[in-house]
C-alpha cells in the first residue's frame, strides 16, 4: 500500500495517520502501545474537531489492524484516466470534483471494476496501464449507523475510445478533461483522497 505515512485513513476531510514517528507539525496526537487497541469511537471523536490526527504507535501495522477490525471492510476501484493530450478525466459529483470509481462486484478483479466504472460513469473506454494499482486509499464513513472502511485501488489508465457522457442518474452533473490551470482549479474543490491520488500520479 503506497502511502506517505505507514497507514492513512480519511474521515471526510479529516486525515488520520498511524505511524511510529511523531510528525514535525502540530497535529492532534493519540499515543498507544503494543497492548492497547485504538477505539473507533475515540478516533471518530478526535476527527470531529481536528482535521489532522496522528496515532503514534511502536507497531503501526498492529494498531491499524486492531482499528480496521472495528469497521466493515468495503472494496472499490477507480480510474486515473489520461488522454492523448495528457489531460486527466474528472467528474463533478455532490458539489466536488472527483475521479470515477465504484464498488468491486462479485467475480470481478479490481482492474476490471475500474474499467467498468470509468465506462459507466463517463462514457469513456479506457485500459489499465500498470500491473498494480497506482495507490490504494482508505476512507472511513458512517452508512446509516454502520461504520465502513473503504479500500479503493486507483489504476492508471489510458483512454482508447468513447465520448464524454456523465452518468446523471448517479448524480454526476459535470465531466471533462483537465490539465494545467484547469486541473489545479478543480483540485481546489476535491477530496483529500483525490489530492493524494494525484500526488501519486505526479511521482
Amino acid at each position: 500500500m503506497k502511502q506517505s505515512a505507514p497507514y492513512t485513513i480519511y474521515f471526510g476531510d479529516a486525515r488520520v495517520d498511524i505511524t511510529s514517528s511523531q510528525p514535525d507539525n502540530c497535529s492532534s496526537l493519540l499515543v498507544v502501545d503494543d497492548t492497547l487497541s485504538v477505539l473507533r469511537a475515540k478516533v471518530i471523536k478526535k476527527v470531529e474537531t481536528d482535521k489532522f490526527v496522528t496515532i503514534l504507535s511502536p507497531n503501526p501495522r498492529q494498531t491499524f489492524s486492531l482499528l480496521a477490525a472495528q469497521f466493515v471492510e468495503v472494496r472499490a476501484a477507480g480510474g486515473v484516466v489520461i488522454n492523448e493530450g495528457g489531460e486527466l478525466l474528472m467528474i463533478y459529483l455532490r458539489k466536488r470534483w472527483d475521479l470515477p470509481k465504484g464498488h468491486i462486484e462479485d467475480g470481478e478483479s479490481s482492474a476490471e471494476a475500474a474499467c467498468r466504472e470509468v465506462l459507466e460513469e463517463t462514457g469513456i473506454e479506457a485500459v489499465v496501464v500498470d500491473d498494480k494499482p497506482l495507490i490504494t486509499t482508505l476512507h472511513a464513513y458512517d452508512t446509516y449507523g454502520r461504520w465502513e472502511l473503504k479500500y479503493t485501488d486507483w489504476w492508471r489508465m489510458t483512454a482508447v475510445g468513447g465520448e464524454l457522457r456523465p452518468q446523471t442518474e448517479e448524480g454526476i452533473c459535470g465531466i471533462g478533461w483537465y490539465s494545467g490551470i484547469g486541473l489545479a482549479e478543480r483540485l481546489n474543490s476535491t477530496y483529500p483522497t483525490i489530492k493524494e491520488v494525484i500526488d501519486a500520479l505526479k511521482q
